[in-house]
């Protein structure tokens, strides 16, 4: 009989398997946290599958050296005959060397990887030469699993690999190079992973300006972020002045709530731009790119100064002004303790929230009453509101932007880039 013939009080066998694996699996994950954050190129050192790994690790230095270069080299052989599967196997041996991973439990096979039982080994440089030598070696390893992984479409791996490379030697130009790319390739980049690629590619040019794959694909990047943003303002630059007129009331409440909507969501996206600008000024700071982290705070403040104004656009009440609404009103010749004026300003208020234009309220105002202080309560509406909206306008487009999948590196090969 067949296991998944088996009932136990009534339950299949297979259930009740199936059950306990996803027990077990979740009871360890909370064992080894620490050992599923790091890379997978790290993790296969536990499981070394080159012979010639062991034999090097109990080598001096520069004969150890010189076996784990060996290795690296035939990645990179490997990796020109096409396979890449190999290549990285290769590199990761490489690494492997001098810097890996040993379970000292026996018995993990059965009762699983546990991080009380992974220690972490490095190579202990005897003094600064070897220190050099192997740091720019471990920097050749990491860019090309990156160079593979970004072939391989891994891009989670080859950042992860950049990261590493960049931890090691901050002045690596081809690194931050390949993490642009890893950034960008990806079908799901969007305006906030251009932004970090841009970064990525502004450091690679400044350690070394003579990378012309990097300016390439610098310009490439700044050219399509420049044009998604003309395509954005051309989409939806109208979307707060349509002057159309709707006779049924139907369609204008369809109107109004569709237009709700979109500033809602404009808004609620917003908090999410906010949290990622805020990490890009965090990340020019760590780099000492002072004049970019200052650029990015002042638009972060302008987005933040943006949302809290429109938030409170609905809440402006002509019935209980503000002293400075008071001020205001009083400078333009409008008394806002009249109720008829109150109400007045209420109709233009709800005129210009569903989407009329202040060119429209003016000549719908005048055509009603053409009395001078008509006027002016149009011209009150326009600066309680003109600048509020101006910036909402700004805060629609920075929104959509992060939206918007880039349309064209995505579609690109990635540049050539040499082996190491």
């Amino acid at each position: 009989m067949n296991n998944v013939d088996i009932d136990v009080d009534g339950t299949p066998f297979s259930v009740l398997m199936d059950r306990a694996v996803k027990l077990k699996s979740s009871q360890l994950s909370s064992q080894r946290s620490k050992w599923d954050s790091y890379p997978s190129f790290y993790q296969n050192t536990v499981f070394p599958r080159e012979e010639a790994v062991d034999e090097a690790r109990g080598l001096d230095f520069n004969d150890r050296l010189a076996s784990a270069t060996r290795l690296k080299d035939e990645g990179n052989s490997s990796f020109r005959d096409g396979n890449l599967d190999e290549a990285l196997v290769k590199y990761e041996s490489a690494l492997a060397v001098f810097r890996y991973l040993v379970n000292i439990n026996p018995s993990w096979k059965n009762e699983g990887i546990k991080d009380d039982f992974i220690s972490e080994v490095s190579y202990q440089c005897k003094d600064d030469e070897e220190s050099d030598k192997l740091n720019k070696f471990l920097v050749k390893c990491y860019n090309n699993i990156a160079l593979v992984s970004n072939k391989r479409r891994d891009f989670q791996l080859a950042l992860q690999a950049c990261d590493c490379a960049i931890a090691v030697d901050k002045r690596c130009d081809k690194s931050y190079f390949l993490r642009a790319q890893a950034r960008i390739a990806p079908l799901s980049s969007g305006s906030v992973e251009q932004e970090l690629a841009l970064a990525d590619l502004q450091t690679s040019v400044k350690m070394n300006d003579q990378n012309k794959e990097a300016r390439k694909l610098l310009h490439s990047l700044r050219d399509e972020i420049k044009s998604q943003r003309v395509r954005d303002k051309q989409s939806f630059s109208g979307l707060f002045d349509r002057g159309e007129v709707y006779d049924n009331k139907d369609l204008q409440e369809e109107k109004e709530t569709r237009q709700k909507s979109k500033v809602k969501e404009a808004i609620e996206s917003n908090h999410r731009d906010i949290i990622l600008g805020k990490q890009l000024a965090q990340m020019y700071d760590e780099r000492g790119m002072e004049i970019e982290k200052v650029r990015v705070e002042q638009s972060l403040q302008r987005e933040i100064r943006a949302h809290d104004e429109y938030t409170d656009l609905n809440n402006v009440n002509f019935r209980e002004p503000t002293e400075k609404m008071v001020q205001d009103a009083k400078s333009m010749g409008v008394d806002l303790s009249d109720p008829q004026t109150a109400e007045m300003l209420e109709q233009m208020q709800k005129a210009r929230m569903s989407g009329t234009s202040l060119n429209d309220i003016d000549a719908v105002v005048l055509e009603k009453n053409p009395n001078n202080i008509v006027s002016r309560f149009a011209r009150f509406i326009k600066s309680r509101r003109q600048t509020n909206f101006a910036t909402v306008r700004g805060l629609f487009l920075i929104c959509f932007v992060a939206f918007v999948v880039n349309r064209i590196v995505s579609t690109l090969d990635l540049p050539h880039f040499t082996l190491q």
